[in-house]
């Protein structure tokens, strides 16, 4: 797999595709290293943040804060082809050392909505718990089994997503005497879920 096919199915997945996340959970698990199984919890959270709760009232709330502030958002080659259908959206994007990125506070934001959400970009549907930025101590502090993640104070879905995750991971770790793996947590959340 080339990293570029991995960002593919990586936004694939954040997207709500199933297979692409197994595809993604499959992948990591071949690596038995800490930042391999960090990497499928990440994916675990957002994928569950961007498809699984209901949020919208928690962003309303927060006002889309995460839109508004923060460095550039990259655009990569993917995003982009999907982005050019929509001319408008294009002429948006800028070029800053050779990176093409969105800039902040975000154009597309209105209110606290994003009026290019199905075809938002990777990184956009990365934030908070799949973006280095913001995961950065969460990182270089992680050893093994269920990340603390950090979640910015004013990201109160964010919040909500840790919240419900982290009593999953507890109820589990009871169950097992152990932390859950990434994959036994989605069988769960399918399960209670109904997906």
């Amino acid at each position: 797999m080339n990293t570029t096919y991995i960002h593919i199915l990586t936004k694939r997945a954040l997207k709500g595709d199933l297979e692409s996340l197994m595809k993604l959970f499959s992948f990591l698990e071949n690596y038995n290293i800490p930042i391999a199984r960090y990497g499928m919890y990440s994916l675990l959270y957002q994928f569950v943040m961007n498809n699984v709760l209901d949020l919208g009232k928690y962003c309303e709330q927060c006002g889309g804060k995460c839109c508004k502030s923060g460095l550039p958002v990259p655009v990569y080659d993917f995003d982009l082809k999907e982005l050019k259908l929509r001319k408008e959206v294009i002429k948006s994007i800028s070029k800053i050392n050779g990176i093409y990125v969105l800039s902040r506070p975000c154009v597309f934001q209105q209110g606290w909505l994003c009026k290019i959400h199905e075809i938002k970009p990777y990184a956009c549907m990365s934030y908070p718990f799949a973006t280095e930025d913001e995961q950065k101590s969460a990182i270089e502090n992680y050893t093994d089994g269920v990340p603390n993640f950090v979640v910015p104070d004013f990201c109160i879905a964010g919040e909500k997503v840790k919240e419900f995750l982290d009593s999953i991971a507890k109820e589990m770790r009871k169950e097992l005497g152990r932390d859950p793996s990434p994959r036994e947590m989605l069988e769960r959340i399918l399960k209670i879920k109904k997906l």
